[in-house]
Formats: C-alpha cells, sequence, structure tokens
C-alpha cells in the first residue's frame, strides 16, 4: 500500500482519510495513512475514556475526518480491534516482567 497525506490544509482538497495496515509500522496494526496512529489506540481513549473526537484530533494533531475514519473503521472491525488489544496487553506483560541489570 502506498503511503497517502493527511488531510484538510495537508493534502488535496476533498481527500478521504483511509485507514491503511503496513508491516513495517506500528506492526501492521491499523492506523490512518500517512500518520503513525493506531487506530485502537484512537478507539480506546474515545470508548473507554470518553475522550470527544475533537479531543483526540487536538491531542494527535490530526483532523476530525482521520479521527472519524478510525473510530468508524475500529466500530466495523470489532475483532480486529480486539485482537490488536490482546496483543498489546500480551507485550505489556512481557515488558513488565523483563528483568534489567541494576
Amino acid at each position: 500500500m502506498s503511503e497517502g497525506q493527511p488531510v484538510d490544509d495537508r493534502t488535496a482538497e476533498g481527500s478521504v482519510p483511509t485507514v491503511v495496515q503496513t508491516d513495517d509500522v506500528l506492526g501492521g496494526e491499523p492506523r490512518i495513512d500517512g500518520r503513525r496512529v493506531g487506530v485502537h489506540r484512537l478507539y480506546r481513549q474515545y470508548d473507554e475514556q470518553e475522550r470527544s473526537a475533537t479531543a483526540l484530533a487536538e491531542a494527535y494533531d490530526l483532523s476530525l475526518p482521520e479521527v472519524h475514519a478510525a473510530l468508524a473503521y475500529a466500530t466495523a472491525n470489532p475483532e480486529e480491534m480486539a485482537a490488536v488489544a490482546e496483543r498489546a496487553t500480551a507485550v505489556k506483560k512481557v515488558s513488565e516482567t523483563v528483568v534489567t541489570p541494576e
């Protein structure tokens, strides 16, 4: 898949943001094309922390269409979002058990 451009003043007028997956970016996790912000991260904060789409756009320097595209993708793909959440939990557990020398 090719890298796109962010939306709003960062792209051609009328562009629609898309969600992509590439193995070499965010471990293949779905993300907004041209950005390094994972769909699951946005969706989790929207759903669990009740952050508004506007607040997410401001926090991650995204446009509202980009946030809405991510939220729509997450809503349409609940099994994929559950798999991403499981991988994130597994990585967190491993990182917590890693012993570092003192």
